[in-house]
């Protein structure tokens, strides 16, 4: 699995298997890199477990309002919150990691706990939803 994370296009590939764009494919970059540096793949496919999750939850959460009998919103909600701390976690321990000016970065766009960290951090589930989507994908290949 190393080789496909390796590859410079594999976010390119991501795109394509999905037809979606990605948001954050610099932040990507850095954490996928990261990961490489320290094979630790196996670290990687556990945070995209993660991200697709908190996705998925976020869809839920989502769908709610379109459903007038929705149950155990309150669960959802509870879900969501502690499975975003997860993310939140596995960042910072990311950016112990890394130099200065990427750490930075990941710090500036997810840990200020701002409205604008939030929606990025929305969008980076997001992304890595696809990028588990298309792990899957390759496994079965």
């Amino acid at each position: 699995m190393i080789e496909a994370f390796s590859n410079p296009k594999f976010l390119y590939e991501v795109e394509k298997f999905t037809s979606k764009s990605l948001n954050r494919k610099d932040d990507l970059r850095i954490i996928i890199d990261l990961h490489i540096q320290n094979k630790n793949v196996d670290d990687f496919e556990s945070f995209a477990f993660l991200g697709k999750y908190v996705n998925g939850l976020f869809r839920v959460l989502e769908s709610s309002g379109k459903v007038s009998e929705f149950q155990n919103l309150e669960q959802v909600k509870k879900d969501l919150g502690e499975n975003i701390e997860k993310v939140i976690s596995r960042l910072k321990e990311i950016t112990l990691k890394l130099d200065d000016e990427k750490k930075t970065k990941i710090e500036d766009n997810f840990l200020d706990l701002s409205k604008n960290s939030f929606q990025n951090i929305q969008q980076l589930v997001e992304d890595i939803d696809h990028i588990k989507k298309y792990l899957n994908y390759l496994k079965r290949k």
